[in-house]
């Protein structure tokens, strides 16, 4: 992606905009009270870089218009300090002037403090409520701070009043999918293509809402769209559109435009890493190839790009030197990804410590006393109609799961849902949760089961036909909840060596969000693992959970034996189509995760104890694995 894409903060740079009335303009954003009166002028306006008329003892009207733009444009330009100054100036002499209080509100956006921008840009649009602008920025400012539903609100009222703002639909699609209502940010993202036929970055939002909803074929779309209607095609499109072939496994397609775009740009990190990437796909373990792609990647100069590409750069890098068996160099390149991660725009508004915090909540809450107050639920065996009992795929992540939603989704009788929040609504209604499960009714039991079901249909799900499988590896978190609401549940959980899957987290460059920051540090890594099995265990000392572990090194050794049992505790037989998950991976071409590339291809045991390889590395958080390893069966 390009430096500024997606961007965060203010929909667009400010401009006034109170329609008054009296002998004003109306596109001025003045209120009809500035026509009277000269307030004094302020000392501090030299800092916004306004200077009074000689002798002038008071801002005159114009002076307020003047002031108020030139704020807007130190806006726009990032000087904040400045911006601030002139909104504050404006502010002493008129304390309820709207443009001024919107301006201080994007100046707080801009800073990251959202809490101050909703409350000033809440008052401006008290006062100016018929500008779309206004609205946007107070959605924006909600939606910075996790306030989903008000900001929804805020960008609501900005379509009623001009259905045409492009600024909405850029804004709340962004807000729809990071928080992974897809469907509804690929429409709005459609909408602003509308709006914006001409602009490339409009078809980028929307092949990146396609791509991460694992609809490719719908993000190419889009891509190509672009690349048939721009008149210029920046390299930036072709680069997500190599990028998008390179998920399809159409490696030529991929390398092909990647090449077209480096050659407009030799600077752009996302079609350098697709070209290496797609190029090391088709000529696997190839040393010289390794070679000179490393030397290429080197040559760039990550001082003079983003974080975003300096990450995309460093993460190749290492999978490069990882290939060529340069552990200490792919060590130090997986680190400077991470860190480059750990510094990208929008985890400046991501609560770092909630997922852990939620974590830690669950295990405090989660003890025998807890447990026993439960009243006691029906037995069922299944829901009425349905082909057969929930299932859970769930464990740590780069544990196997991928490789297991492969494999499942192959069986002619199961369909797999792959990494979708489909718990998120349940969670979300029950009041006060965790502890609020100790309060449920069989009514709300029943009535948290159909949200369930609901979300499962919205996506397709043909429960009365398949044995339907959420897999979403961290809801092993919530299996607590899982068998409260279905004690007949079962979950599959996928296990391999805890020093594999901690490295492993530390060497993907995952999307982050609020779980994946737990991996940006081999110790932070470590200590997630240790928190997140704490609890496992725990769930599986206090409740008679219905599990079958799968373990991934028993997986890749002799898939048979290790599948077979799992389809028995499915009530499922055995058939051939489960033998070739990477036959299974391409045909299907909606892989959403980071294994994409290793699933479709043969089963391979080359990742199984790579860790020993990294054991250097790896000394300082053996300790802190050490009792899992042991409890587990596996050894150091």
């Amino acid at each position: 992606m390009t430096k500024d894409f997606p961007p965060k903060g203010p929909a667009k740079p400010f401009t006034p905009g109170f329609g008054t009335q009296g002998s004003f303009k109306p596109t001025v954003g003045l209120p009809a009270s500035a026509a009277g009166g000269r307030p004094a002028v302020s000392g501090g306006l030299a800092a916004a870089g306004f200077r009074p008329r000689a002798g002038q003892a008071s801002l005159s009207s114009d002076d307020i218009v003047r002031l108020l733009q030139l704020g807007g444009s130190h806006l726009a330009a990032g000087r904040l300090e400045h911006a601030s100054a002139a909104a504050v100036g404006v502010l002493k002499a008129e304390p309820r002037n709207p443009d001024a209080l919107h301006l201080i509100g994007l100046v707080a956006l801009g800073r990251g403090d959202a809490e101050k921008a909703e409350k000033f840009i809440a008052a401006a649009a008290a006062l100016m409520p018929r500008h779309p602008n206004v609205w946007v920025n107070l959605g924006n400012a909600q939606r910075d701070q996790g306030k989903g539903e008000e900001a929804l609100i805020s960008y609501l009222r900005a379509e009623a009043i001009d259905s045409s703002y492009p600024e909405i639909y850029l804004n709340r699609g962004q807000l729809y999918q990071d928080t992974s209502r897809y469907e509804e940010a690929i429409a709005d993202f459609e909408r602003l293509i509308e709006l914006r036929p001409n602009e490339a970055s409009s078809y980028m939002r929307a092949s990146a809402a396609a791509a991460a909803a694992g609809m490719f074929r719908e993000a190419l779309s889009f891509g190509h769209r672009a690349m048939a209607v721009l008149d210029i095609v920046p390299p930036q499109i072709k680069a997500v559109v190599a990028t998008t072939h390179e998920r399809l496994g159409e490696l030529d397609a991929a390398i092909s435009l990647a090449a077209e775009a480096l050659a407009e740009d030799s600077s752009n990190a996302a079609a350098l890493r697709t070209w290496s990437k797609a190029r090391r796909r088709q000529r696997k373990h190839d040393q010289a190839l390794l070679t000179e792609l490393r030397t290429r990647l080197e040559l760039l100069d990550t001082g003079t790009i983003s974080r975003s590409e300096a990450r995309l750069t460093y993460a190749e890098l290492a999978q490069i030197c990882d290939e060529q068996g340069d552990a200490a160099a792919a060590f130090s390149y997986f680190t400077r990804m991470n860190d480059a991660t750990s510094g990208l725009p929008e985890l400046k508004h991501v609560n770092l410590r909630k997922f852990a915090d939620e974590v830690e909540k669950l295990i405090e809450t989660f003890v025998p006393d807890f447990v026993n107050s439960w009243a006691p639920v029906p037995e069922n065996e299944k829901e009425a109609g349905h082909a057969s009992p929930p299932v859970f795929l769930v464990g740590f992540p780069r544990s196997g799961t991928t490789l297991l939603d492969q494999i499942l989704d192959a069986h002619p009788d199961v369909q797999v849902f792959e990494e979708r929040p489909l718990l998120r609504e349940v969670r979300n209604t029950i009041a006060g949760y965790p502890r609020g499960i100790a309060k449920l009714t069989e009514t709300d039991r029943q009535a948290l089961r159909q949200i369930y079901w609901e979300a499962l249909r919205k996506e397709g799900a043909l429960l009365e036909q398949k044995t339907v499988i959420n897999k979403m590896p961290l809801d092993s978190i919530h299996a607590g909840l899982v068998h409260r609401i279905f004690p007949e549940a079962r979950i599959i959980f996928a296990l391999r060596h805890p020093a594999d899957c901690v490295l492993s987290c530390f060497m993907q460059d995952f999307v982050p969000n609020g779980a994946m920051v737990n991996f940006l540090t081999l110790e932070g890594s470590a200590r997630f693992y240790d928190r997140v099995f704490t609890l496992w265990q725990r769930y599986r000392e206090l409740l008679p959970l219905n599990v079958q572990e799968v373990r991934y090194e028993n997986l890749v050794a002799d898939l048979r034996a290790e599948v077979e049992p799992m389809l028995s505790f499915l009530d499922l037989d055995w058939n051939d189509a489960v033998s070739n998950p990477a036959a299974h991976a391409l045909a299907r071409g909606t892989i959403r995760t980071p294994s994409y590339s290793q699933v479709t291809q043969p089963i391979y045991s080359t990742a199984t104890e790579r860790w020993r390889r990294y054991e250097e590395q790896m000394k300082p958080v053996l300790p802190i694995l050490k009792p899992h390893v042991e409890r587990l069966g596996y050894s150091l």
